[in-house]
């Protein structure tokens, strides 16, 4: 071997060795020892000094509060983390008991020093904490009363490096979404959408009273419950305009239990700085302001459309005894008999019909939502291909009462510009309904729209029957108008 190999390899040794006996020279109880004997539930209070500020906690009633440098809620589970910490720090070794110097360890002027105050326990001395040391993952530290320098684990001083936002809470409101009322959506304009909660449904009341989308109103507060502050962008703002909260674009407040407790959110400008996506937001005329991810004005930004319940049909199966569908100049109709049965009638004859199908048929009816509500009232019939419907659906009571009709409506969307003799293909296809039991145009789905959109009664016809002559349109019952497009 070649000397200078046997040298790294003698020093390999030693320090391998050095590091043994460093580790078997401790006794057992040191490993484990707790530089004190208290538990966290039992700390009331917390200070951590670091060189250039301080920060201080404080328990009361169970509840952990910022008290410096500011006063401000403070985030449970972040303090809890905090005193968790502090109760478990371990001492590995005492490394020097009267250190000629401090320096060599950090400690000459420590990076932070924590201070508790603990129930059932005499005033503890401030915790020191300085380097990491270069090996055995530990870091050192020393108390306040004491010139000893020990050894702790390198976890100890991330543990307990923290800066307010760390330990303010961050929660946006306080509530549970199932504790919700009440919601009242303001706008700038002046504009406003009022929801309330009867029986655990929602109905909107103002500006009317329509039926609320539960699919769009229940993830909204889960939503608004679980917001979380971005930054803390200004504790005492002098001039709400700079952050667009003079004059909210947005205002939601949610009321709570039988008190009706309010607890708004103003939204306002976005963030200026181009990096950050985010959107200031306060929670009262007063409040600090804050900032939060553009998502939640996003998600929370609803128009009186996107809230209202998007139901096209609206009846009760068992009431229908007549449906006349009609596609592409094409229809058939289905009938209900004496004793339940149900017949189809197409192309001038009877068949008897496949009763679970035609009740699977009406069942699908009765739950189709559209994707949205696009205007209400229609302004134009032809913007959505509703001048000329490419089919219609017309149910009739059992007495021959109009139950319902919606017209179905298909329209190709082709990218402007595009000329010649053969046309490009469509760039989009939407599909629209409007129901003669409201005046709103609904968005469809593909999937939705083929579901309703019916030329033939082939598959609801019974295979086990024989088709018989119809009976004359006069001994039928009537089918009904179709619904007029509103203006």
């Amino acid at each position: 071997m070649k000397p200078r190999n046997t040298i790294i390899v003698l020093i390999l040794l030693a320090v391998v060795g050095g590091y043994a006996y460093f580790n078997a020279s401790q006794k057992p109880g040191e490993q484990t020892n707790k530089l004190f004997k208290l538990k966290a539930d039992d700390i009331t209070a917390i200070t951590l000094k670091y060189p250039d500020r301080e920060i201080g906690l404080a328990k009361e009633s169970g509840k952990w509060s910022l008290v410096k440098p500011i006063k401000a809620d403070a985030d449970e589970n972040a303090v809890r983390t905090l005193a968790e910490t502090i109760a478990g720090c371990e001492v590995k070794k005492t490394v020097a008991e009267k250190p000629a110097s401090l320096d060599p360890f950090g400690l000459a002027r420590p990076e932070v020093v924590v201070t508790v105050v603990a129930k059932g326990q005499p005033t503890l001395p401030g915790i020191e904490v300085g380097k990491t040391a270069p090996i055995g993952f530990s870091a050192y530290i020393k108390t306040t009363d004491k010139p000893a320098v020990m050894l702790t684990t390198s976890a100890f001083p991330p543990g307990v490096k923290k800066t307010v936002e760390d330990l303010r809470d961050h929660e946006l409101v306080k509530f549970k979404a199932d504790d919700a009322r009440k919601i009242i959506f303001e706008r700038d304009d002046g504009s406003a959408v009022e929801l309330d909660k009867d029986h655990e449904h929602w109905t909107i009341v103002k500006p009317a009273k329509y039926a609320a989308d539960e699919a769009v109103v229940r993830p909204l507060l889960s939503t608004l419950a679980g917001a979380r502050i971005e930054e803390f962008t200004d504790d005492k703002p002098d001039n709400l305009a700079r952050f667009g909260l003079d004059k909210p674009r947005l205002t939601v407040s949610v009321f709570t239990g039988k008190e009706g407790a309010r607890q708004s959110i103003l939204f306002g400008a976005r963030q200026s700085e181009s990096e950050k996506d985010a959107v200031y937001v306060g929670r009262g005329e007063s409040a600090p302001v804050y900032t939060v991810h553009t998502w939640l004005f996003t998600d929370t930004n609803k128009t009186l459309l996107d809230l209202r319940d998007k139901t096209v049909i609206a009846f009760e199966p068992s009431q229908v005894g007549h449906l006349k569908v009609s596609a592409d100049q094409k229809s058939f109709e289905l009938e209900r008999l004496a004793g339940g049965k149900w017949q189809v009638v197409e192309g001038g004859t009877k068949t008897a019909a496949d009763l679970p199908t035609v009740q699977q048929f009406l069942n699908k009816l009765q739950n189709v939502k559209a994707q949205s509500i696009v205007e209400d009232p229609m302004s134009d019939a032809k913007k959505f291909g509703l001048d000329a419907p490419a089919g219609e659906l017309t149910l009739n009571s059992n007495d021959g009462k109009l139950l319902v009709a919606v017209k179905l409506a298909k329209v190709e969307r082709r990218n402007e510009g595009s000329s010649g003799a053969t046309p490009a293909p469509p760039a989009r296809v939407d599909y629209y309904a409007i129901s003669s039991a409201s005046g709103a145009v609904y968005a469809l789905d593909n999937l939705t729209f083929e579901e309703m959109h019916r030329s033939s009664g082939a598959e609801f016809k019974s295979k086990s029957e024989s088709p018989t002559p119809s009976a004359t349109a006069a001994s039928r019952p009537p089918a009904g108008p179709a619904p007029a497009a509103k203006k």
